[in-house]
Parts: structure tokens; sequence; C-alpha cells
């Protein structure tokens, strides 16, 4: 069950212990600390989830999301945000993101949400 996974968060606290979750199930994990240096990683790999923390150059950006979306229309983005109002998840949603996850994160949920969306792939 491999799978290429993108997560983009300014908080190496999230972000380090989503990538080790997922490294340990056999995930390839990339992370970046910034939104905007997703363009270093334009067709370098195909992922096929992109977690993409709201406030790192995330979905209130929504220049940085279209370019996300045109250079990887088949990856599964899930938006990960501790802020829940002012009409962000609709945002995300309208903007093509599959889905979003509350911060603190679950470590259950993040897993559980990962290997069904790996799964739709084969």
């Amino acid at each position: 069950m491999a799978g290429k996974i993108l997560i983009v968060d300014q908080n190496p606290n999230y972000s380090d212990i989503l990538r080790a979750l997922l490294e340990k199930r056999g995930y390839t994990v990339t992370v970046l600390d910034d939104g905007h240096q997703i363009n270093t990683v334009f067709g370098a790999a195909n992922f096929d989830i992109i977690f993409l923390d709201s406030e790192t150059g995330g979905i209130r950006d929504k220049v940085l999301f279209a370019e996300i979306k045109k250079e990887y229309p088949h990856s599964y983005i899930i938006i990960i945000t501790s802020k829940r109002g002012n009409g962000l998840i609709k945002d995300a949603m309208d903007a093509g993101a599959y889905g979003c996850i509350g911060k603190p994160l679950s470590k259950g949920f993040c897993c559980t949400i990962t290997i069904y969306l790996i799964g739709l792939f084969g």
C-alpha cells in the first residue's frame, strides 16, 4: 500500500508527527513548511494526497490553491485548520478540497483517511 503524500504546514509539531505516522505505515512523505515552496516540487513527484495547512499558504491564498489543483488535478487535498469559522471549510470545498481536518490532529483519523484515499487508487 504505497502512496506519495505531501504535507505543507509551518508548524513542525504537526508536520513531524503526521510524517512519522504515515512513514511508519509505508507511505513516502514530503514536508514543506511554506506553501509558496510547493513550486519546488512541481513535476518532481506525483502526490496522491496533499495535507495543506490553511495558515501556510493554504486555501485563503486562492491563487496558490489554484496552482496546486492545476499541477495535481488528481490529488486529494485535505485542508488542516485550527479555524473552523469564517466560511473556511465551505471555501475549501468550493475550491476543490476533498475535506478538512481540525487541529489538534487526531492520529487515528489522519491514518484512516489516508488509508481510505490511497485505497481508492488501487
